[in-house]
């Protein structure tokens, strides 16, 4: 799927003749192809989902005293960027059965020193954006969008990664769009594009180099190596999430009549990229127990990988709380705490066959049959 390498530009790279100060850099001409597929004015690469979530944060000027609202329902590298720039993450509840916020907690959860809140796109599902547009609006906080796992997901016709000021992907392995490692950020404001340029950079500006090191900056610059697979593989990304989906809905139509398993509802205005397939176990073993099992069959889903638990029982986040006397209600009746105990989410690779998909069903069929 990922097209044909320009094996004179690999060349090049390789033995090392390659000059992005005299011949046109791949990096930029990628950030131009990806700017162009998601119709926004920007495009920055940086080397990581983490890295583009901090530079977002750190353009912003999020620090010390501030506060980001932040899904309860997410992997905790959505949320170490809010520590590595000093500031409180206030944690929200998802709504029964889905990531999407609670709103009634969301409402609980803000004040003065919100400034940012950022949704997260776990497993490539959308928030109902309408609803979180006028939230952001009404009490005039930035949206930053970690849509790491939702390249191609739309929200009413638009990409997901395109409704806030910034947003935040991954081109890790296991992406449908993926060079190996790193990641981007999108944005239409000319401003926050540039700042995120310097700070990708140590804030070196190469344009100007009298004002370099205004600031504290970072590595997180990609290599060109990267920019020329993107550049490659960008191009059969719609090829891609046709494919995904073709493959998470044969899953879903081989498990949808079995009475011990749910679908994942998605809103009715989404199209998602189907980065993984969803399912709730309702009876008997809990889904956490069924995806251990997956796990020991070499069929691979993020519930049995990271044991998802609810970010802020994480230990890491417990202790930066604590460090900050930070007093938090460690809620084992949350809506994301009966998520993440009832939730399978299985991930599909791009070379996964039918009788592949059939070989999981079968299994899952299986497992759930045990524990009758």
């Amino acid at each position: 799927m990922i097209g044909e390498i320009d094996l004179k530009e690999l060349n090049s790279l390789m033995n090392g003749s390659f000059n992005p100060y005299i011949s046109e850099s791949h990096i930029v001409k990628f950030e131009d192809k990806l700017a162009k597929f998601f119709k926004t004015k920007h495009a920055i690469a940086v080397s990581s989902g983490t890295a583009a979530i901090h530079c977002a944060l750190a353009a912003l000027d999020i620090g010390k005293g501030d506060e980001v609202l932040v899904p309860s329902a997410s992997l905790i590298m959505s949320v170490l960027p809010v520590l590595y720039q000093n500031a409180t993450p206030i944690f929200v509840d998802c709504k029964k059965n889905g990531i999407d916020f609670d709103y009634e907690d969301l409402e609980r959860k803000i004040s003065p020193r919100v400034k940012v809140i950022i949704p997260v796109y776990l497993w490539g599902c959308s928030y109902d954006m309408d609803k979180l547009m006028k939230f952001a609006s009404k009490h005039k906080i930035d949206i930053v969008e970690d849509a790491c796992q939702a390249h191609g997901t739309k929200w009413g016709g638009k990409y997901l990664g395109t409704y806030g000021r910034l947003g935040c992907f991954s081109l890790k392995d296991g992406k449908l769009l993926s060079t190996g490692e790193g990641g981007f950020l999108l944005t239409d404001d000319s401003d926050i594009a540039d700042r995120c340029r310097l700070l990708r950079n140590h804030c070196i500006n190469t344009l100007n180099p009298e004002s370099s090191f205004s600031e504290v900056g970072w590595n997180y610059r990609i290599t060109e190596f990267q920019g020329l697979i993107g550049n490659t593989k960008i191009e059969s990304l719609d090829k891609i999430i046709a494919r995904r989906q073709h493959q998470t809905k044969y899953l879903y139509e081989r498990l949808v009549s079995n009475e011990h398993i749910d679908i994942y509802e998605y809103f009715s205005n989404e199209d998602p990229n189907y980065f993984s397939a969803l399912i709730f176990i309702k009876d008997g073993k809990k889904g956490i127990e069924v995806a251990k099992e997956l796990n020991r069959y070499k069929i691979i889903n993020s519930t049995g990988t990271f044991g998802l638990i609810p970010i802020y029982e994480r230990n890491s986040i417990i202790k930066y709380l604590s460090n900050l006397q930070i007093k938090f209600d460690f809620n084992k009746k949350s809506n994301c705490h009966t998520l993440f105990q009832n939730i399978v989410a299985i991930s599909v690779m791009d070379d996964f066959t039918d009788e592949k998909l059939d070989e999981i069903a079968d299994r899952i069929e299986i497992i759930l049959n045990e524990g009758k």
